[in-house]
């Protein structure tokens, strides 16, 4: 069979009506306005759907609390970086203390479980605080730096005098 023009453009034109009406099923359709005048059956009226119960409000963020016994960090054997939680912690501490407030930083390593010196270990966990409570403007002339080898920890304890 050969197309004659005749049929080909009633193809083109079918196939265009095909595009034409998926193009506007896909696109959102605007709701049609109502007449508003009453009709003979008027639609039995629907109760409004029950309110949703309002959501409780969210607990909000209760910023980080200093230990009471003042440990604030507890270490893997040869880590010495500080967590974000001690950082937090720290910058609570910065922000909480007093003027005449002179604080005792003292950094634990167990020497048994030590890789390397437990000393320099301990020290450079003390230090690591001291550092980034000068830098959250404590005066460094306030902070006293210590540490412990002596006893079964990995940790970093502040103490305020």
């Amino acid at each position: 069979m050969t197309t004659t023009p005749r049929h080909f453009s009633l193809s083109l034109l079918a196939a265009s009506m095909v595009v034409v009406l998926a193009g506007c099923a896909c696109a959102p359709s605007a709701t049609p306005e109502t007449d508003t005048a009453p009709t003979a059956a008027a639609p039995a009226e629907v109760a409004p759907p029950p309110a949703e119960a309002a959501a409780p409000p969210e607990p909000t963020a209760q910023p980080p609390r200093l230990p009471d016994d003042g440990m604030v960090a507890q270490f893997a054997p040869a880590q010495v970086k500080l967590s974000t939680e001690t950082l937090a912690l720290l910058a609570r501490l910065a922000q909480a203390r007093t003027a005449d407030e002179r604080l005792e930083i003292t950094g634990y390593c167990n020497r048994k479980d030590a890789p390397v010196d437990a000393k320099d270990i301990a020290l450079m966990r003390a230090m690591a605080a001291r550092n980034e409570l000068v830098r959250l403007g404590v005066p460094a002339k306030t902070i006293r730096v210590k540490f412990n080898t002596m006893q079964g920890l990995h940790a970093l304890k502040i103490v305020a005098k």
